[in-house]
This record gives structure tokens, C-alpha cells and sequence, in this order.
């Protein structure tokens, strides 16, 4: 019974990681965009430099949650996200108490959608993998749970 209650939370996490991770790309287009016109990005990062790895590090990832490889999409999301936290939000945290704050941020409205997105898609990590893990843990496997 907890099982098939861990399982469905487990497939609604990775749903709303794809809504974060479009989120995310939808963040970048804008910071590509502005940049076409000739304004400031969004962020420091090269928006087409982030576009790609976005794709190419989160639809693999979620596509193995979602199909239920346990163990490896628990240990690599846990990862991903754990790197995502101190190269992406703790920075920005202290750039905000630094003597500059956030006017040695690109964008003020970049620098709190970092935030947010960041802030949103984190914790969703560390708890897709919680849940993938402790589901493994049970069944002691890494095969599919369907």
C-alpha cells in the first residue's frame, strides 16, 4: 500500500520536474531573446549554452525516472540537483548579502528567477530522489516497479 502510494508520488515529482525543467528552458529563450535585441541577459550563463545542457542532462535523467530506473535516476538526480544547489543557488544567495548585491548580477529580474526557478526545482530533486531510493530500498532493485 505504501508502495503504490510512494510510486505515485514518485511519477508526480518527475511530471512536475518536466514543468521546472520547461520552466527553466523557458527562462533561457527569454535571456536568448533579450540578448537578439540587444539588451543584457538574464543570467551570466550563455543562454544557448544552457538550453542544451538543460536537454541534455535533465530529459535523459527524468526519462529514467519515469521509467522507473530506481537506483540510477535517485544517484544522479540527487547529484545533479546537489551540484545545482552550490554552483547555482548558494552563490546567488551570497551575492545578495555581498557588498555589490545583485547590481554584479546581470539582471536583477534574472538574478530572482534564478532564485525562484533554482528554489522550485531543488527541493523537487532531492525529494524525486528520496522517493526513488526508498522505493528501491524496499524492493531491493533497480528494475522496473510496473
Amino acid at each position: 500500500m505504501k508502495d503504490e502510494k510512494n510510486k505515485s508520488r514518485l511519477k508526480l515529482v518527475i511530471k512536475m520536474q518536466f514543468v521546472w525543467l520547461a520552466v527553466a528552458i523557458l527562462f533561457h529563450v527569454a535571456s536568448l531573446i533579450r540578448v537578439w535585441m540587444g539588451l543584457t541577459p538574464l543570467s551570466e550563463a550563455a543562454p544557448i549554452n544552457s538550453i542544451i545542457s538543460l536537454c541534455i542532462i535533465y530529459i535523459p535523467l527524468l526519462y529514467l525516472g519515469w521509467k522507473s530506473h530506481l537506483v540510477i535516476y535517485g544517484l544522479i538526480n540527487g547529484f545533479v540537483f546537489g551540484m545545482m544547489l552550490f554552483t547555482g543557488e548558494i552563490p546567488r544567495v551570497m551575492m545578495y548579502f555581498s557588498p555589490e548585491g545583485i547590481a554584479a548580477y546581470p539582471s536583477a529580474i534574472g538574478w530572482f528567477g534564478g532564485i525562484l526557478i533554482n528554489g522550485i526545482g531543488i527541493p523537487l530533486g532531492f525529494y524525486g530522489s528520496f522517493l526513488a531510493l526508498s522505493l528501491a530500498w524496499r524492493q531491493k532493485s533497480n528494475h522496473s516497479i510496473e
